[in-house]
């Protein structure tokens, strides 16, 4: 509340109200009462002497806020005055919030300048109805809340949190829920370097900044709305540094970071708006989401539209049939808000010109052509094509310049010195090219000023001098192809398509001859370097080519450019993306192995209910992805993917087709597989496939078993078989038992998996059998104890193929562990590599295992990260190692609680042991002075150490740069086998922690 909201008068009616004897115990309570709400007392000399219309002036002087009426309040309550107390809440309640007042008339008139201003609310409504609900539902619960908007782009993400934040500043939203609302464009925040919470909100602000205080000690009674995270320069991350002090200037970084991992006010709620681009970056730091998908134009809603934009049911119908009839595919795309919106503007300026209806709408580029054209030719008709071009040109460079800075709101000085004069501006505005956003100025949408910053570089002259702030072409294609920056991906896809025949045709009407064919040529001279290199996959991420590439519809280039891919990685979640990879897939004819995603698409019901299940365009785009299959491809990775029935009979047709020679099979975290015997079946089919990961996907015992008997059919060539957090239990044991005799499979994972004691037992029974073969055996996570160390035991003195194993994070203490030593120690023993990281193991089991590293010449890795060896355990592994009968080359003490008093073993080790390779201390606690001895150990010509495992960043300054001196000689990495476990045991890389 604003300050003037209560006067000196409101004091005074009620302290009058007090009786004599009341109105002195309320001065001796007000003494105290202040700190408790953290405000400054009044002095008691001041109060004492006081008559009630001098402490009116004394309260409205000291304490303007609504803070201060709660105190009051609660002053009259220990006064057992609750006749007071209930006239106070009912004034504090029928007083108007002067922030609400400011943002019902900011966002009425952003509603009416930027909304939906052709159709009528009450439609608007009933095209969000089923997300609005959505929203208010979830709000309807107690406690804070993080609600993530996502959806294709142009769906109206950004309108929709505009309409909630105006409801609820005109009091027909959460009036009981939320006292405040702030909503805030992330994309302003790129100019910023520091700013506190307090300083963001301000700029909103109509009041004094003492009421802030008054706000945020009711966190539980605001929301925060952020939208236009794809425009953000910057990139947020998991952070240690947070804040949680809202006054405190911070880097811009650490208050939004702390705001969304609720580490600044944690009980207040938030909406995020989040994009393609942003979703990703963003999600993962939330606590708890929930999303609602914006699914944009029900298709019943679409002609009603046409009808409400044309203000004519008859001639709304009429444009909307041209559509159906002659470019019905587009229709479908109408379903985009934003699509719909530049259909309807393309068709209703051709109407008023007495034109033909025509619009190219096959791309995204196509149609924002003939949306700049259309919206030409009904401003500037009467313009010569010079004159347009050179007012467009200076339009693009403003668009070009926002780009490379990352800049979304311009002012007039920004346009001005452009040279885009007033009459310019007024043009634009009238285009709906620009927007007036109070003093400022942005782009109607930001797709519409990438579209302008790509043409900027077909309207470019050779006698032009370059412009500083704007990239070369090869500097942009390097921004998006090499790295990385997403937010250039969109400039790319329209770099592609205006260069197309159809577009420059379209552009030539209204400002003149574009030199497409040399931007095609040094686009194709600047794929053509890439594609020399010798891991161009790596160079370039082909995900970020496939919508460029929709773009043309051009087979030659296509093809052209498809095949500098060996691997390819696309994620197919709506219409649009299922398209560009089928397209793009049509043109590999060297891809070897693809890692899809398939979300959404082939659901049976949406959150509107409208139905995808039947969606003959779907089928058909996917049955065209899946024909790649037929190529000579060899490997397929499906992560996270949503079938239904007819989508995945359609993949494992494609997968058990006799000409498909697949080797490698990963169907992580798939849903919807019923018993798996379609999946099963494809395996059994394909004799060539050697590799079957089945992480994440849960299994039933009945389906272990079905695959179990795929797997032992002569005909079944597999020898990796990862079934890592599938649900596996005990029983389905018998039969992996049963796979494991069959001399087949050489490496099994079952990490993960509460296969327990029991499990553990039935499969050391199979490995002390003469006919398995196994050679990695993988049990992370397996719910084990010391118990199944004993089964292991029996298995290590028979087995004769068994070189890894991986027990890690099993509560096997030091019995456990003591007892698999025995087995160790025989000479017989074929293990090489034994991981036992998070064992609940202790200094107790050093001797043991110092024993078998000096009589064990065959191991040659031990892990043992994450147990309480402390520094007396690992002396005994130290001297081991200095052994010169040891032979171990990789040894993890990581996270072993170590410390400066095992430092002088450690550097005698390092210079002794001849063997050693690999070394992983992380977590080691050294001052600098042993960080010296051990840099001289590392460094020395007897140190035979190629990889340490050490977190650089926890040293200090000088410490860090001392550690660099090692560099040349070895790899430092804080997780130096991470990777490589994650791969052995099976996980995917997506889901790696």
């Amino acid at each position: 509340m604003a300050e003037s909201d209560f006067s000196p008068y409101d004091w005074v009616h009620y302290l009058k109200e007090l009786k004599d004897e009341e109105f002195l115990k309320f001065k001796e309570l007000l003494r105290e009462e202040p700190e408790k709400f953290q405000l400054q007392p009044i002095s008691w000399s001041k109060l004492q002497k006081a008559s009630k219309d001098e402490l009116a002036e004394l309260l409205d002087e000291h304490y303007p806020g609504q803070q201060a009426w709660e105190m009051i309040r609660g002053l009259f309550l220990q006064l057992n005055r609750k006749d007071l107390c209930t006239k106070v809440q009912e004034q504090m309640a029928s007083k108007p919030n002067k922030y609400k007042q400011h943002m019902k008339k900011k966002f009425q008139l952003i509603w009416d300048n930027e909304g939906c201003r052709q159709i009528p609310e009450s439609f608007y409504k009933q095209i969000i109805k089923a997300e609005y609900e959505a929203l208010k539902d979830a709000f309807s619960e107690p406690g804070a809340i993080t609600m993530v908007v996502e959806g294709p782009e142009g769906q109206g993400r950004t309108a929709f949190l505009r309409k909630v934040m105006l409801d609820w500043a005109e009091g027909n939203l959460w009036k009981d829920r939320f006292t405040f609302v702030f909503f805030i464009y992330v994309y302003e925040l790129n100019s910023m370097s520091e700013t506190s919470l307090v300083e963001l909100i301000s700029r909103e602000w109509p009041g004094s900044l003492e009421m802030i205080n008054d706000i945020f000690s009711k966190p539980e009674r605001i929301l925060f709305i952020l939208d236009g995270f794809d425009g953000l320069k910057f990139d947020l991350e998991v952070r240690t540094n947070l804040c949680d002090d809202w006054r405190q200037r911070q880097p811009i970084q650490i208050v939004l970071s702390s705001l969304l991992q609720k580490r600044m006010l944690p009980d207040s709620s938030l909406i995020l708006e989040l994009g393609k681009q942003s979703l990703p970056k963003i999600y993962y730091l939330l606590q708890f989401p929930r999303s609602i998908f914006m699914t944009g134009l029900p298709k019943e809603l679409t002609e009603p539209y046409f009808q409400h934009f044309f203000c004519s049911k008859d001639k709304g119908s009429e444009a909307f049939r041209y559509l159906k009839t002659d470019i019905s595919p587009f229709l479908e795309l109408c379903r985009n808000l934003r699509m719909c919106w530049m259909a309807c503007s393309c068709l209703k300026w051709q109407y008023d010109r007495g034109d033909k209806y025509k619009i190219v709408a096959d791309t995204d580029s196509s149609t924002y052509t003939s949306f700049v054209v259309s919206s030409f030719k009904s401003r500037t008709a009467n313009c010569p094509s010079k004159q347009n071009r050179d007012r467009l040109r200076k339009l693009c460079t403003l668009a070009a310049e926002g780009m490379w800075h990352r800049t979304f709101v311009f002012s007039t000085g920004d346009l001005r010195k452009i040279g885009i004069t007033e009459s310019d501006e007024a043009m634009w505005l009238g285009m709906r090219f620009l927007l007036k956003r109070g003093n400022c100025f942005v782009f109607h949408n930001h797709t519409l000023q990438a579209y302008f910053a790509a043409l900027f570089y077909f309207l470019r002259q050779t006698k032009d001098k370059p412009n500083p702030a704007i990239g070369s072409l090869p500097e942009l294609l390097r921004e998006v192809y090499v790295h990385f920056q997403t937010h250039w991906l969109q400039i790319g896809m329209f770099l592609f398509g205006i260069s197309t025949e159809r577009s420059i045709t379209l552009l030539q009407q209204s400002i003149g001859f574009l030199p497409s064919k040399e931007i095609r040529q040094e686009v194709i001279k600047y794929l053509k370097s890439l594609g020399q290199h010798k891991h161009i996959d790596k160079v370039i991420r082909s995900k970020d080519l496939l919508p460029t590439l929709l773009e043309v519809q051009e087979g030659r280039f296509e093809t052209q450019v498809m095949d500098l891919f060996e691997e390819l990685t696309t994620n197919v979640f709506d219409s649009e993306t299922l398209l560009e990879a089928s397209n793009c897939l049509d043109h590999c004819n060297k891809i070897r192995k693809l890692h899809l995603c398939v979300r959404h698409i082939f659901t049976t019901e949406h959150n509107n209910g409208v139905c995808y299940l039947h969606c003959r365009a779907h089928i058909h785009f996917w049955g065209k992805l899946c024909s790649v299959f037929s190529k000579n491809f060899q490997a397929l990775e499906l992560d996270s993917c949503n079938f239904n029935e007819t989508s995945f009979k359609i993949l494992c047709e494609a997968l058990s087709s006799p000409v498909c020679k697949l080797q490698s099979l990963t169907c992580s975290f798939m849903s919807d597989i019923g018993n798996g015997s379609l999946l099963f079946q494809t395996i059994a089919k394909n004799s060539c496939l050697k590799y079957l990961n089945l992480y994440g996907t849960k299994l039933s015992c009945h389906s272990v078993g079905s695959l179990c008997q795929v797997l032992q059919d002569p005909s079944c060539k597999v020898e990796d078989l990862l079934l890592g957090k599938c649900s596996i239990t005990s029983p389905s044991c018998r039969a992996i038992a049963s796979v494991v005799l069959c001399n087949k499979v050489k490496r099994l994972s079952l990490v993960e998996n509460p296969v327990k004691n029991k499990g553990v037992r039935l499969l050391c029974e199979a490995l002390k059998q003469p006919t398995c073969a196994l050679e990695t055996l993988l049990l992370s996570y397996c719910c084990l104890t010391f118990v199944a160390c004993g089964h292991i035991y029996e298995a290590l003195l028979s087995n004769k193929s068994l070189s890894l194993l991986d027990l890690a994070s099993n509560h096997l203490e030091d019995n456990g562990i003591i007892s698999l030593c025995e087995a160790l120690k025989s000479p017989n023993c074929p293990l090489q590599a034994l991981w036992l990281s998070g064992c609940s193991l202790t200094l107790e089991c050093c001797e043991d295992l110092s024993a078998v590293l000096v009589c064990n010449k065959r191991l040659k890795t031990l892990k043992l990260g994450n147990n309480y060896l402390v520094d007396a355990g690992v002396q005994l592994l130290f001297e081991a190692l200095r052994n010169p009968n040891c032979k171990l080359q990789s040894l993890g003490i990581d996270m072993c609680y170590l410390s400066n008093d095992c430092c002088e073993d450690l550097v005698s080790t390092l210079t002794t042991c001849k063997t050693l390779k690999s070394l992983n201390l992380a977590w080691i606690t050294l001052d600098h002075d042993r960080l010296v001895m051990l840099c001289e150990a590392l460094l020395h010509k007897s140190c035979t150490l190629k990889v340490l495992g050490l977190d650089k960043s926890a040293f200090s300054k000088e410490s860090q740069m001392l550690l660099q001196t090692l560099e040349n000689k070895m790899s430092i990495l804080h997780y130096p086998w991470i990777e490589e476990e994650h791969r052995m045991r099976g996980v995917p890389s997506e889901h790696n922690n």
